[in-house]
């Protein structure tokens, strides 16, 4: 698609909005069955979140809302925060792993080029009201859910931690004490089997219960060269259990305890080819075909439609979480006082083939993460009618990160990544069986008191002020341990031309540091209901991403020392938005324009004092500004449709000593000012609707057909902090569809579905290694399948 349809597209979006609109789409209303199956088929009727603390209808709130409710989520198989962005086209989720997990809302949360373990991301995920403290907890299957709400821009006087760019809302099914089950199986290609399984109702008159599962499988779609697997496969098992205790209509206590285990062969990154040449011309030497013909290997096809691997290192991960989290709520009369108590674990253990090739150079490359989590948040909230609304809380995390970093040198190491003028005996005593193991633990507590107030200055005007004063402490540990062959077989000499290889790769480095600050976030809403179907509000945001500690392998002692404290990112951000709503709700056309200021961004530097060393740390200055927007009609029962667009302008404004990208070469740094932030597009759009046909009713069951469609577009972007045109995406469109027949009641839904069903070949990510090697990890080709859903 080129980029004047998409101006088109978003043109004519801003004529049936009379301004840039925002993304908002539906969630469910708890009030009855109709009223879900309206809002989640697309009609604009009352929509309740939550994102004040409070149940409000979406349209009544000044923030930038995405929500969605179950029967959407279920319709359009969204079942993760990577579908979810299709939806929502001001969310990016980038995923090459779920370690390596990047959530962005308008282009902050995660540097997509760099991941750190001492670091936070600045997209907040809650799961029902808890906190995940890592990206890598987010990736497993999202189902038996209510709603998603996704708030766009820093919402830091309400929720808990780090959401200085935004937060996600994911919130389950309850329990219930009317006796309900129900679920889906689907079968799909490649093997693709999904089933999902709740029973819920009373266990006393008291105590209700819901006990849900989740299990999909499904085969890989790109071929292992080495041992005919297929990588990128996925099994994914959930269990949650819950339990409700109403002693009174003023008590109500929710548990909520979950298990899931994840695993999958990983094979994925094709190869796309080689540098040759720099871009001044200069032969780039010893470049991947050039260790591969010295080596006699045989590369794969550079075709992308063969999707052809060859990884002799079984790459694969296995991945675990499980929780426990009690919400109790009590009502006061004025005010309803809430505590949310959770404890949560995730383990990561990947083993990865460090030369994406099949000979034994790179056996095994890999980080593997155990985390632990622990967050307590006490919050107050006014009940009913008042003049001024407030909400205030206490909030407290703990959190362990222990990791493990392991790079294994197999016995061609030396042949393959060392230069060929290197000695042969000295390189093979060197690398090969060269094993470099570095242990750390980063560890967080993070205090928070936060108050947040509405005044209802007149019946048409609110003034909305929160600030949130959050004290973090971090400490940790960095311990680097390298082992390999003897050298006293070798020369003076040669031995320490074989210590100044290993001084490249790794050696034993060990130090300590310790971080703590204390930051005062806050905004200010000012909200003006102009008549009764228009909202307009102006807001400024003053947000804290919070620094953290690099716990890598780099030198903190000596003529080259680097400080391995990150500082804290301020972020200020201003929004104006419009909401509207016609035609008896029938039609709602929303519009938000923003921008933000982001200072002392966190990044990766190359400091030319510190001999040209690249490291994390604060250096640049970003500004991302925009519009986005929503047009959502109803017109009658039989149609539902929707068009949502951003255009999101996001720049480095100040970044002078940025690494070059891996094309240049003859000079140290290079600046990047004015340049693009890397996983930002700067057009993205979705659209879709849904017709449904009423036929005679089968076995009691009013009945109808349906036939929907959702289109998502996004246009170029890039995958590396150097913004190197080798790790550039290129735009790309999904189409998917969904067919069926189904009883209004729920008893039943038999659906054929399709995703990507052009088969578009598009990029999750792309890159270039020293090699000159040129990957990239393909998404999803066109899948379909079978769904039936049941519920009584």
């Amino acid at each position: 698609m080129s980029t004047p349809f998409v101006r088109s597209f978003l043109l004519a979006s801003a004529v049936l909005t009379a301004a840039p609109v925002f993304a908002q789409q539906q969630a469910a209303t708890p009030d009855t069955e109709r009223q879900d199956d309206e809002a989640d088929s697309g009609a604009t009727g009352d929509i309740l979140v939550t994102a004040r603390r409070r149940p409000e209808r979406s349209q009544d709130v000044p923030i930038a809302i995405n929500a969605f409710g179950a029967a959407q989520i279920e319709a359009t198989r969204t079942y993760n925060l990577r579908d979810l962005q299709q939806l929502t086209p001001s969310l990016v989720v980038t995923n090459t792993n779920p370690r390596n997990t990047s959530i962005n809302i308008r282009g902050l949360g995660n540097n997509v080029a760099v991941y750190n373990d001492g670091l936070e991301p600045a997209v907040g995920v809650y799961l029902d009201g808890v906190y995940l403290a890592r990206p890598g907890q987010t990736v497993f299957d999202l189902a038996d859910l209510d709603r998603i709400e996704v708030l766009r821009g820093p919402q830091g006087t309400l929720f808990g931690k780090n959401t200085s760019a935004g937060a996600i809302v994911v919130a389950t099914k309850a329990p219930t004490f009317d006796l309900e089950a129900g679920g889906d199986a689907s079968l799909g290609n490649y093997d693709f089997r999904q089933v999902h399984a709740y029973i819920a109702g009373p266990l006393t008159d008291t105590l209700a219960g819901r006990l849900f599962l989740s299990k999909t499988d499904r085969d890989g779609f790109t071929f292992n060269r080495f041992d005919g697997r297929y990588g990128q496969d996925f099994h994914d098992l959930n269990l949650r259990g819950q339990l409700l205790f109403q002693p009174t209509d003023r008590v109500k206590l929710r548990l909520i305890a979950d298990w899931g285990r994840q695993s999958s062969f990983t094979a994925g990154s094709i190869l796309l080819g080689a540098i040759r040449t720099y871009d001044n011309g200069t032969v780039f030497a010893n470049n991947y075909y050039d260790r591969a013909a010295r080596l006699g290997y045989s590369p794969v096809s550079t075709d992308i439609a063969a999707r052809t691997t060859d990884a002799n290192a079984d790459p694969r991960y296995k991945m675990n979480q499980h929780g426990i989290n009690v919400t109790a709520d009590f009502d006061l009369g004025d005010a309803t006082l809430t505590s949310v108590t959770a404890y949560r674990a995730w383990n990561w253990y990947p083993h990865n083939d460090g030369d994406s090739t099949s000979l034994d150079a790179g056996a095994d490359f890999h980080q593997s993460n155990n985390q632990k989590q622990v967050s307590e948040e006490l919050r107050i909230a006014s009940n009913g009618d008042r003049r001024i609304d407030y909400v205030a809380g206490l909030y407290y995390l703990y959190q362990s990160i222990a990791a493990e970093a392991v790079n294994l040198y197999g016995s061609r190491a030396a042949d393959w990544f060392l230069a060929p003028t290197t000695n042969a005996a000295v390189g093979a005593a060197a690398l090969n069986g060269y094993d470099v193991v570095s242990h750390s633990r980063p560890v967080t507590d993070s205090y928070a008191a936060f108050a947040q107030t509405t005044w209802h200055v007149t019946g048409a005007v609110d003034l909305t002020t929160g600030l949130r004063y959050t004290y973090e402490t971090k400490s940790g540990y960095f311990d680097q341990r390298a082992t390999g062959a003897s050298l006293a077989a070798l020369t003076p000499a040669q031995q320490a031309a074989a210590q100044t290889i290993r001084a490249r790769y790794g050696v034993a480095n060990a130090y300590a540091a310790s971080t703590e600050a204390g930051r005062l976030s806050g905004q200010a809403t000012l909200s003006w209901k102009v008549a009764s179907p228009v909202l307009a509000y102006v807001t400024y945001a003053r947000g804290n991403k919070f620094g953290g500690l690099n716990l890598a392998n780099i030198t903190t002692t000596g003529r080259f020392a680097a400080n391995p404290v990150i500082r804290p990112e301020t972020i200020d951000s201003y929004e104006a938005g419009l909401k509207t709503s016609w035609a008896g709700g029938r039609v709602t056309a929303n519009a938000a324009a923003f921008w933000t200021d982001v200072k002392d961004y966190q990044t990766t530097i190359v400091d030319i004092e510190r001999n040209g060393v690249s490291f994390f740390t604060n250096a640049a200055k970003v500004r991302t500004r925009g519009f986005e927007g929503d047009v959502r009609i109803a017109p009658a029962r039989w149609l539902s449709a929707y068009a949502s667009g951003t255009y999101d302008d996001a720049r480095y404004v100040s970044y002078a000593n940025a690494p070059c990208p891996i094309e240049i070469t003859g000079q140290t740094i290079c600046d990047l000012s004015g340049r693009r932030l890397p996983g930002v597009s700067k057009w993205a759009a979705s659209t879709g609707g849904e017709v449904k046909v009423p036929i005679a009713p089968t076995e009691g069951h009013d009945t109808e057909l349906y036939l929907g469609s959702d289109y998502s577009y996004r246009s170029s972007t890039n995958t590396s902090a150097s913004l190197s045109r080798y790790s550039a995406i290129p735009s790309y469109g999904l189409v998917n569809v969904r067919f069926g027949i189904r009883a209004l009641d729920g008893r039943f839904d038999i659906q054929l579905w399709g995703r990507n069903i052009t088969d578009a070949a598009y990029f999750l990510s792309r890159s270039a290694a020293n090699t000159g090697a040129i990957t990239g990890t393909l998404g999803d080709p066109r899948t379909y399948g079978l769904t039936l859903r049941t519920k009584w």
